[in-house]
Order: structure tokens, then sequence, then C-alpha cells
């Protein structure tokens, strides 16, 4: 899949996309008098995330007999609900060939640790574009049930993995108790959520012998917005969510600290001027350690708004701690910041949370330990596990809770380390 020109995706998505029509013209854009030249680019009306919710998936994207077959995908659904999107293809950066190139010695069977909802897309939209070397094994394995899944990979000798970070992490334990030892694993691609040091430095000694490659996507797009791996120390270095971002498949903009994209590539629902809401800081002609031809690298930091976070396999969002407050109304108001960390704890990827919380009078000592008891309760990271279940199984941290009587709104704040390139914002 071959990117296009900027005039030619703006032409095309003019004549075809009846949804991109209806909204080009109701901000007042006209694609045929306003579009001449690729520095028109600034007079396209950007788009986000609740105008492609605002239609269904079928109505707002375009179908081609010729694409031969579509794999639905959904996002995670943080910021609001899933998003739902079709891909034919997704593109191979040239920082993943690059990688590719780099690998110690060719695997041959790729173990795919994602849910299937996730992972049925990634295999059909990648194998076109040989994401996975031909002749290639691909398996799927079970994120609930991490025993069955190390015994399948045992069995077809995976050499590839692809995981969450978190999960990966927490795999290298079980593979070893299922006597497949990680130094079998050639090449680990971690995608879907943000890194830490912590992360980095314990998929580094889990896999000791693999190729560590991290993706920055998004599931509305054609391609990886951005890569890095584990030979780079410049990145590190920069920050733990720095990544090579791919401007052969994208424009990517900064307007305003957030990351605004338009990918160069003519699928079912285009992206032009598409607000991804993740706050970005570009770097240019930045020489990296990994040997990767100089270009634009793009620090990643939280969504605009930072009314949730998601990391280490756990999602929180501030409308469901302000609900949880909300239930000790003589106590303290629905006022907050959680500070989110992470830490690794011997071989464990460990969440650490502190509440800054506005209290209602004078606080107790007696205060903190209600407050954890109800945040535990009411607040689920999950589907299926509450905050106190994450705490008791040794994933997070005892909450920690401070007060500020001047506190006013809600606030998420992602690592320390993650939030540092852009405390100048």
């Amino acid at each position: 899949m071959k990117p296009t020109s900027l005039k030619e995706l703006v032409r095309y998505t003019w004549d075809s996309s009846n949804f991109y029509r209806t909204f080009w013209e109701r901000q007042g854009f006209n694609a045929k008098r306003d579009f001449k030249k690729t520095s028109d680019l600034d007079k396209i009306p950007i788009l986000t995330k609740e105008d492609l919710l605002a239609t269904s998936t079928r109505e707002r994207t375009t179908l081609l007999a010729q694409d031969r077959y579509y794999f639905a995908t959904i996002s995670s659904g943080t910021a609001a609900r899933p998003l739902i999107s079709f891909q034919s293809q997704f593109s191979a950066p040239s920082y993943y060939r690059f990688i590719e190139g780099n690998i110690k010695r060719p695997y041959s069977s790729v173990f795919i640790l994602r849910p299937a909802s996730y992972a049925a897309a990634m295999i059909g939209a990648t194998v076109p574009e040989k994401y996975f070397r031909p002749g290639s094994i691909i398996s799927l394995g079970e994120t609930s049930d991490l025993t069955s899944s190390a015994t399948l990979a045992r069995e077809v000798e995976a050499d590839m993995l692809v995981a969450r970070p978190s999960e990966a992490i927490r795999f290298a334990a079980v593979l070893e108790k299922q006597g497949y030892s990680p130094s079998r694993i050639m090449l680990l691609y971690g995608t879907g959520e943000p890194l830490t040091s912590a992360a980095t430095s314990l998929l580094k000694r889990s896999y000791p012998d693999a190729l560590i490659l991290y993706n920055y996507a998004m599931t509305e797009g054609p391609a990886s917005l951005g890569m890095r791996s584990s030979l780079c120390a410049t990145l590190d270095a920069l920050s733990p969510s720095a990544y090579h971002l791919n401007m052969h498949d994208f424009i990517i903009e900064e307007v305003g600290g957030s990351s605004i994209v338009t990918a160069l590539h003519i699928i079912p629902t285009p992206l032009i001027r598409y607000d991804t809401r993740d706050h970005i800081a570009i770097k240019r002609d930045l020489s990296c350690s990994c040997g990767f031809p100089v270009g634009a690298v793009g620090a990643i930091g939280p969504r605009v708004g930072e009314q949730s976070y998601k990391i280490g396999g756990y999602t929180f969002r501030a409308e469901e701690i302000r609900h949880a407050l909300q239930k000790l109304p003589e106590l303290v108001t629905d006022d907050f910041v959680l500070h989110v960390e992470q830490t690794a704890i011997g071989m464990r990827l460990v969440n650490s949370l502190r509440f800054v919380i506005r209290p209602v009078g004078v606080p107790t000592p007696v205060l903190a330990g209600i407050i954890a008891k109800v945040l535990e309760r009411e607040i689920h990271v999950t589907r299926s596990w509450s905050l106190g279940d994450a705490i008791r199984n040794g994933m997070v941290q005892p909450l920690e809770i401070d007060y500020d009587t001047a506190l006013a709104g809600a606030r998420i704040l992602p690592p320390a380390e993650i939030m540092a390139p852009f405390q100048d914002d």
C-alpha cells in the first residue's frame, strides 16, 4: 500500500465520501474551491473522534470492491465510547523494515497475545503488507488465560511475540513455568499502551535476546504513527514515550500542542487533519543511536484534557473517580488530581497512585482510610477488576491520599517522565 499525494487524497475524499463532503461543507470548506496546493492544508477543517462517532461506521466509510476484504478493528474507548474502523491493509513503516534487518536470526513463528477484537484485524490487515515473513506460523493467544497461551507458544516454538508491554512482562514468567524460555523470542513487538522506563527495563530483562520494537499507533490509522526499538538509546534519554515519527505515511502537525494527522492513503475512512488528542512535542533532525536515518522524532504525552489514562493494562477515568468521591459528600468534594507512576518491583510492573483530594472541613487521620475503601470498591480499572482487586493482586500499590483545600476540577497526570517534555506547555 503506497502513500498518495495530499492533492490526490483531498480530491478522492471530496468526490467519494458523502460523510467528508457534508462535514467540510458544514464548516464552510469546499475542496474544489479552497484547496489548490499542499500549503492549503491548514484551510481544511480539523476532524475529531466525536465527528466520527456522530455517524455510523458504514455511513462514514467508503468501501471499494478491489480492496477484497475489510477487517473491523475497535478502539479501547478510553476517552469516549469505542470507535469501530475498517481497514484493508496496515502499511509497514520504513522503521519496521529497518528493524527486521537487525534481528540476530530470522523468526518463523509469530505469537500474537492480544484480545481477539484487536488481533483479528491486525492479522488480516498486516499479512498483505508482509509484516510477517512468508512461511511464518501465526498463532493467536488468549490474554485472559496466560497458561494456555504459554503452552501454545511452546508448542509452536514462538520466536516473535506481539503483545502489550505489561502483558509481555507477565507472560515471560508464565512461559518459564511452562518450560519455554523467553530467550527464544527474537523479536518482541510492543503496542497498545504508553511506555515507561520501568516497563522498558523489565522487557529487556524478561526477553534478553529479543530486539524489542515499540509501536505508537491508533485504531483509525492505516499505519503506525511512530516506532522505536531497544536500539534507540538516544530516544530513551529523551523520553520513554519518544518515537521516530512516520512522516512517510502521514503528515503530522503540531497544533496547540496536539497531534493533528493526515494519513496519505486511500482508506475506507480517510483521515485528513484528524485530531488524535495526543500531546506531542516534535524534534527534527535528531540523530539516533539505532542508526535509523535522521528524521522527525515525537515525544507523545497524555490526551488533551487529561480525563482518562491507560497504562499497565489498567484504565483510570476522571468521571468514574468523581462519581466515587460523590458518595462521601460530608467528607470530600469531587475535586481531585490523580498522579500515576509506574515502577518495577522485582520482575513485576506495578502502578503507584497518589490522589490529592479537596476535603470538606479539616481532614482527620481516619479520613484517608475511608476514602481509600470507597475508591477501591467503586473504581474499575478493567472490565472485571475493581481498583481493590488490582491492589490485592499486587499490580497496584496501596493508595496514597493527600489533601489540598484549594483544588478545583479533576485531572489525571501520567508518570512524571512522560510529562517532562511538556512541562513548558
